[in-house]
Order: C-alpha cells, then structure tokens, then sequence
C-alpha cells in the first residue's frame, strides 16, 4: 500500500521490512516502530460514515420487541439464579465475587439466548429438526413470527448474534422451514 501510495520513499517489500522489523524481543523497540507505522499512515486513512460514502442508503430503522422465555427457560433461569443466590446476595467467600457473577451473568444470557446452548437439555428422543426449537424458546417463537411473514413478503433478512452455539441452532431452524 505504502509502495503505491509513495512509490519514491517505499520503493521495496524488502527496504520496508527491514525499516520496520518487529521480530525483536524488545517489546518499548517494537511500540516505537508500531507508532513509527501510525505516523506514517495516518495521512493515509480516512474515517467516513455510510451515509458520507452511499447517499441512497435509506436512514436505519430499528425496532425493539420485547419477548417472554419459554416454561423450560424460566426453570433454567430460576436454577441458574437458586444455584448461586449466596454470591447473589453478597454472602460469598472472599475472592470469589466479580468473576464469579460475570459467570452468572453470563449462563442468564445464555439461558434467555436458548435453553439448548445448556447440555442435557434438549430432548434427544425428539428429531433434531422437530418444533420444539421454536417452542422451547421465546426468542425463537417471536423470530418464528417475523420470518414467516417477512419470507411471504419476499424480504431478505440478516441475523447478528453475539454467541456462535446460537448460530449453529438457527441454522437447523432455517432448514427445517426451508428458508434459503
């Protein structure tokens, strides 16, 4: 990039490693030739927004549903709170407490995302593609809704989560409707 952008100064791959070589055991060497590489570049870069770069993007709508967790959820929910109530309420032993309720915090988010991320919780006797994906979780029962009927509509949709298990149970959900 620095070859084409100054062609005079950066005139090779090889003078440039050599300038900057970060195969150094010296770790203030290495920070000083990094903000070397900052300096140089920063004339280069540009921050712009979408809506700087693509005029015809229509402005960002969002909207907010709330939902209620399925039976199998609120029991998870309630096992995971009952499980821990004494370093809930502060009744712990030393040392255990910020790591420990970002644990906590963290199965309550897994809970709310789908009781299948827990193992043991899904019914194996049930077929992998069978309703009760959608059932057993009130986000999915909601999401369920909305594809449905934004897929008669023929609108295209992308999904954003933040936990890859989620992923890997929306894909077997998206095959079981059939949704391309």
């Amino acid at each position: 990039l620095l070859n084409f952008l100054v062609p005079d100064v950066f005139a090779s791959a090889d003078q440039f490693d050599e300038w900057f070589n970060l195969d150094t055991d010296d770790a203030e060497a290495k920070n000083n030739l990094i903000m070397q590489l900052h300096k140089i570049l920063r004339p280069f870069m540009l921050r712009r927004l979408k809506a700087d770069v693509e005029k015809s993007l229509p402005p960002k709508h969002e909207t907010i549903l709330y939902c209620g967790m399925s039976k199998i959820q609120k029991k998870l929910y309630k096992d995971i709170l009952m499980r821990d109530i004494d370093l809930i309420q502060g009744n712990g032993a030393k040392g255990t407490g910020k790591t420990a309720v970002l644990n906590i915090v963290m199965q309550l988010r897994k809970c709310a995302g789908h009781p299948y991320l827990f193992p043991g919780v899904e019914d194996r006797t049930l077929p992998p593609l069978g309703e009760h994906l959608v059932e057993n979780c009130g986000k999915m029962v909601l999401l369920d809704k909305l594809l449905c009927r934004l897929n008669e509509r023929g609108h295209r949709v992308l999904i954003f989560t933040q936990m890859t298990k989620i992923l890997d149970i929306l894909e077997d959900y998206l095959v079981m409707r059939r949704f391309q």
